[in-house]
């Protein structure tokens, strides 16, 4: 039996975020893991815990050019040149008085001088006169532990793995031994496309039937989104497609649910008489926390859950566009969640560059661009869109503009909340758990 979803009104936005949002508990309550520092596969993960200095950094007084060290108070000399350090060798213990030594960018500068000239500076001879009206101390030395002490947090828990954040782990110490450290479980997701008229992604589609049918982009683009390691981060099963048939749609579902923390379907989720994914939950005695949310695209999104409370399953309609601003909406939320992470984080306030008309009714997340206006200012760009079936009108955009509903046209200048596709970074003292 179809499960009509209009049989509960649907939620505004941010009510549906909460209900959704509560769901994530399940994944981070989770004991954090172990991860490899030195795998690929950390990156986009979640610090669990701090990582620390094992020593202070920098973890001496390192010249930051090529040239000669010195005492600053005797840079009127003609000083002769008694040795040099290349960089990774330890310095001289004494360098004797009026003189100096030859020193490489990043080799350490011997404890008892304080200077580091550079080499455009001098006559390049031996002995050695420098062509500088004043050489005060410090000149070109980056001083021992100016950056950090040993002990100190180089990277707070909750700080999303990067190239960068990769980096300072290891400056840190992080790949000694086993080269771990304590992640956030990162959740289990499978994604089931649905529908008889989606066919394989390298089929021609060159039969007498294939003038109706459609590849299967929303498969490509939603795993490549749930997989983006700045932003999702998600461990995706192999994706799955269900033709409309009871008992296929059932075998995916269920296999989905056996091995995930969310179940992520595309398509069937309206009231259609093939629309068969409510049905199957409902039959496995799911329990239905939405059943639509008013907003555009994206009204007929739903959200189911286990009677274990272990698993929830999301509906995406089946249009690119819906499925795409409800991926990011709320699935993305979600995540965050269950990360341990705020899972409303990432929205900003800017203009609109043109003027735009709202949906009199709903709120409206249209994918939009950032531009720069007129006085060369930051601003959101709309392009014209032929609704949530035009994936095209997707390229070049870069977020979710927020359209408030509304019978007047927004003028330039209204200010607007903004989700881009991709975090800006994840740098810790953020989390929530």
């Amino acid at each position: 039996m179809t499960v009509d979803p209009s049989s509960q009104p649907p939620l505004e936005v941010e009510a549906a975020l909460d209900r959704l949002i509560a769901t994530a508990d399940v994944v981070a309550d989770r004991p954090p893991v172990k991860a490899d520092i030195r795998d690929d596969s950390i990156l986009g993960a979640i610090l669990a815990t701090p990582v620390l200095a094992d020593r202070d950094h920098p973890p001496f007084d390192r010249a930051t050019m090529d040239g000669y060290a010195i005492r600053a108070r005797e840079s009127k000399l003609t000083l002769p040149v008694v040795g040099s350090v290349p960089a990774g060798s330890p310095p001289p213990a004494m360098v004797p008085e009026a003189s100096c030594v030859a020193i490489a960018t990043g080799a350490a500068v011997p404890h008892d001088l304080d200077a580091v000239v550079e080499h455009e500076t001098t006559d390049r001879s031996d002995p050695l006169t420098i062509r500088l009206d004043e050489v005060r101390p410090g000149r070109n030395i980056h001083p021992k532990s100016a950056d950090a002490r040993a002990g100190d947090v180089l990277l707070p828990a909750g700080t999303r793995i990067d190239h960068i954040a990769r980096g300072i782990a290891v400056a840190a110490g992080a790949a000694i031994g086993e080269g771990s450290v304590m992640v956030r479980s990162r959740p289990r997701i499978s994604l089931v496309t649905t529908g008889d008229e989606v066919r394989p992604i390298d089929d021609p589609l060159d039969g007498p039937e294939d003038a109706v049918r459609i590849r299967n982009s929303n498969g490509s683009l939603l795993a490549s989104l749930l997989t983006d390691r700045s932003t999702f981060g998600a461990i995706l099963s192999p994706p799955m497609h269900a033709d409309d048939d009871p008992h296929v749609t059932a075998a995916a579902l269920d296999a989905a649910a056996a091995s995930s923390d969310l179940v992520v379907t595309v398509g069937g989720v309206s009231a259609g008489v093939l629309d068969l994914v409510p049905a199957h939950w409902q039959h496995r005695g799911w329990s239905a926390l939405i059943r639509g949310v008013r907003m555009q695209p994206g009204r007929p999104f739903s959200l189911w859950q286990s009677p274990d409370r272990t698993t929830i399953a999301v509906g995406l309609p089946g249009n690119p566009v819906s499925a795409f601003a409800c991926t990011h909406i709320f699935i993305r939320a979600w995540i965050r969640g269950a990360l341990g992470l705020d899972p409303r984080r990432g929205r900003w306030r800017l203009p609109l560059i043109d003027p735009v008309r709202p949906n009199p009714k709903r709120p409206a997340f249209r994918p939009a661009a950032i531009a720069m206006d007129q006085a060369g200012r930051p601003g959101v760009r709309i392009p014209t869109w032929q609704g949530s079936g035009d994936l095209p009108h997707l390229a070049g955009t870069d977020g979710l503009a927020r359209l408030d509903p509304g019978d007047q046209e927004l003028p330039a200048g209204t200010l607007i909340d903004f989700l881009p596709h991709h975090d800006m970074g994840d740098p810790g003292n953020e989390t929530v758990r």
